[in-house]
């Protein structure tokens, strides 16, 4: 059975967001699909601003796709 992870719903792909502790977890959490890669870019930028200083420019886009 293959698994749609793209279909997640926002709310609970948001509840895994808040569980994650660093940007390496972020940017792994957006590279299972495009539609993660854009939540998950949504939200580093807030991540990054509440814990340290981003020294690195992160992409927009991804090529990666769901199952």
């Amino acid at each position: 059975m293959d698994s749609d992870w793209a279909g997640l719903s926002r709310d609970l792909v948001d509840l895994i967001l808040a569980k994650l502790i660093s940007v390496s977890d972020y940017l792994r959490f957006g590279a299972v699909c495009k539609t993660w890669h854009s939540v998950a870019m949504d939200r580093i930028n807030n991540f990054c601003l509440h814990n340290f200083q981003c020294s690195f420019s992160l992409p927009m886009s991804s090529n990666a796709s769901c199952p």
